[in-house]
């Protein structure tokens, strides 16, 4: 049985090493440690899909993408960006280079062998669909009840859709027909993915994004999206044709396994993720940020005096009391029990402690609606070079424990 070849480039011995031992259970996978030792290996050998370094010392990703656009063999071959960099910039620049797809460090096993494996799938659906429209009408009308896509001109107005693409959205062909793409704008997606793509799709690039679409119904879904330029036999731009892949089930993953269920914000794991790769841009740009934690002060009383269906109540109320007053960069997930944790990027230890001096006034002035007034506690502290989380950790948490010792309701600073 064929399995797909998958070429990883990266500087990293450790990333390699995990990249590869995930995906080589499925794929055939080659490893390449510098741009130039992956451009020898691509003159000589066809792969599938190629997962690229964006950071690498003497030719970066970028620098290495332009030259195996130049190689006859890998020349069409996907690109999906390896990067801990998740500005507006750098994915502007990755698509702009070719990539179809981009992974932020560090990476998680599903996501990785979940990206790989829709790449796979869709390259083999549009083989088929093309396929289907040149040499057999039967497996066309197959393609068309079995997966979902449209064509539009080049303005966004739909000329085509396939009987799946309607059923999903609930709407006859007829009454498709002719209306904008904006029609599927669920109103909850930031302008800028939509300037992006187009962007990228007027280029004559491939565009693949994850969005949540309404459909005729009133209700909404989340897809993955691949969207292509429709050329003509002579090489005339038609338009373009989208591809959609229902992904709920994946965001739902991906939400049950960040949240906390009982507050509604993110959980310890997530916070342990985001707070890694922190430290990764900490490390790499030099960037200050700290950490809050906050622990409701005799929370214990509350549970004794009032059960825990009250004390439930009063966490959720806490929680949107903290999230509404802490800056939109900031990142709050909830620690356990009674105990929350807030990330601050590009910020120092005397800001942090500021933002926190602000939370706990508010919460002390606060009337929770059961038991009244509440206050907290706060512990401080920054990352300083060769940090890790655990240390981090050590020392918010003892920062915490000093704040509880000199009386409660205070703030803190690690020293």
């Amino acid at each position: 049985m064929y399995k797909p070849t998958i070429f990883i480039v990266d500087d990293e011995s450790l990333n390699l090493k995990l990249s590869a031992e995930c995906l080589s259970h499925y794929y055939v996978v080659h490893l390449a440690r510098s741009g130039q030792d992956a451009v020898t290996y691509l003159e000589q050998n066809r792969v599938d899909i190629i997962l690229l370094d964006i950071m690498m010392p003497e030719m970066d990703g970028f620098e290495t993408a332009d030259k195996i656009r130049n190689i006859p063999l890998n020349a069409q071959t996907p690109i999906i960006y390896l990067t801990a960099d998740n500005s507006v910039e750098t994915i502007e620049k990755a698509f702009d280079s070719g990539a179809i797809d981009y992974i932020l460090k560090p990476f998680r096993e599903k996501e990785l062998l979940v990206r790989v494996k829709n790449r796979i799938e869709t390259e083999k659906l549009k083989i088929t669909l093309y396929s289907a429209m040149e040499r057999n009408e039967h497996l066309l009308d197959i393609v068309n009840h079995h997966v979902a896509f449209i064509k539009t001109d080049t303005g966004g107005n739909i000329t085509e859709a396939s009987s799946s693409f309607c059923d999903i959205f609930h709407v006859t062909k007829n009454k498709l027909i002719g209306q904008n793409m904006n029609i599927f704008k669920s109103g909850r997606t930031p302008s800028y993915v939509y300037e992006l793509l187009w962007k990228i799709i007027k280029s004559g690039q491939t565009h693949i994004h994850e969005i949540e679409d309404k459909n005729f119904a009133g209700e909404t879904n989340w897809f993955e999206v691949t969207i292509s330029s429709d050329i003509s036999k002579d090489n005339c731009m038609l338009g373009y044709i989208a591809f959609y892949t229902n992904i709920d089930e994946k965001i739902q993953y991906q939400h049950d396994a960040h949240t906390d269920h009982l507050t509604g914000l993110n959980n310890r794991s997530k916070f342990e993720k985001e707070i890694k790769k922190e430290i990764y841009r900490a490390e790499r740009y030099k960037k200050d940020f700290s950490i809050i934690m906050v622990d409701i002060d005799h929370f214990k009383d509350v549970n004794d005096n009032f059960g825990h269906e009250v004390g439930d109540s009063v966490l959720k109320e806490f929680a949107v009391l903290l999230a509404q007053n802490i800056r939109h960069s900031d990142m709050i997930s909830r620690w356990g029990g009674e105990e929350f944790i807030i990330l601050c990027p590009n910020t120092d230890i005397q800001s942090a402690a500021v933002l926190a001096e602000k939370l706990r006034v508010r919460i002390e002035k606060f009337v929770f609606k059961i038991i009244g007034h509440k206050t907290a506690s706060f512990g401080v502290t920054q990352f300083y070079k060769e940090n890790d989380t655990k240390k981090m950790f050590t020392e918010v948490d003892q920062a915490l424990y000093e704040a509880k010792k000199q009386g409660r309701n205070r703030v803190i600073s690690w020293n």
